[in-house]
């Protein structure tokens, strides 16, 4: 069955693409997913300009006496996108011998799958780029260096307030996830690592369910990666407010269907997106180090 007419090919690319755009969704992406996302439209540039104000400051008045003015010149911070791909080979045989429509639906997702690790690997290292460092390497994640983050983003020069902090989020490694989870579920049982399994005395189970479990840290949602940073065995982890970076998606992914080498019997699948990322706001976010050892308990 060769694959040759323009239907056909329609036909494949449909099959590939919808299962790619749904691996790809931002709710997927732990590190992307926690920055601001801006994607491109008709007549967008391949690079943003994201527009940065400088603060500005209020006086007392004085009657008669002129205000002080100051100049307020924008600056522009450019985020430009690069092409990012994926190809792989099928044999025209093995479309025949298999369950077509499920193999190519998994081939979409595998090929999703690598964009889905390189953009996060990519979003990863503007958490090892931030500037002010909470924990340590090799020593433990603390559920301190969390509280310690967040108690620095709300002090900054341009502080983040009570209303901001619904936009902060904590990206976390999962032996990382485990250190703090042993200092979250004490248990009144004397074993200070067992996990509670009912809401302690006083606190309703919506309530529990909502700040107890893994999921946030008082309303700071907790995510995991296994795409963060690593240095020997330390992880650069981080908490931030999504204005810290921006994803630019100049051109959501596409696919390509080759099968013009006739002699090779195959079928080429060509994946590509385009697309940029870059700090913002260096005071919006903090690393987290802590050293990144499997737990044996």
């Amino acid at each position: 069955m060769a694959i040759t007419t323009t239907g056909t090919i329609t036909n494949l690319q449909e099959k590939v693409i919808g299962p790619a755009r749904m691996t790809l969704k931002d709710d997927s992406l732990a590190i992307k997913g926690s920055f601001k996302i801006v994607r491109g439209e008709a007549g967008m540039d391949d690079t943003y300009n994201s527009p940065k104000f400088p603060g500005v400051t209020a006086f007392g008045l004085s009657e008669g006496v002129d205000m002080t003015t100051e100049t307020l010149v924008d600056s522009n911070v450019p985020i430009s996108a690069t092409e990012v791909g994926v190809s792989v080979e099928i044999t025209n045989k093995n479309l025949r011998t298999v369950k077509r429509d499920e193999f190519l639906r998994n081939a979409g997702k595998a090929m999703a799958s690598a964009v889905k690790v390189k953009q996060e690997q990519d979003c990863a290292t503007m958490v090892d780029g931030f500037g002010t460092v909470v924990g340590l390497d090799g020593a433990s994640a603390v559920i301190g260096s969390l509280s310690a983050a967040k108690a620095q983003l709300s002090n900054n020069t341009e502080p983040i307030n009570e209303e901001m902090m619904q936009g902060v989020s904590c990206v976390l490694s999962p032996y990382g996830w485990h250190d703090i989870s042993q200092q979250l579920f004490p248990t009144g049982s004397g074993d200070s690592h067992a996990p509670m399994t009912a809401p302690p005395p006083g606190v309703s189970e919506p309530v529990y369910r909502r700040w107890y479990p893994t999921a946030f840290h008082f309303g700071t949602p907790i995510k995991l990666s296994t795409n963060l940073v690593a240095s020997g065995t330390n992880i650069r982890a981080g908490v931030w407010h999504r204005d810290a970076g921006l994803f630019y998606e100049f051109m959501p992914v596409s696919l390509e269907v080759d099968d013009s080498d006739k002699s090779m019997r195959t079928t080429e699948l060509d994946m590509v997106i385009d697309y940029g990322f870059g700090e913002l706001n260096d005071g919006f976010g903090r690393e987290w180090d802590y050293d990144n050892v499997a737990p044996t308990s």
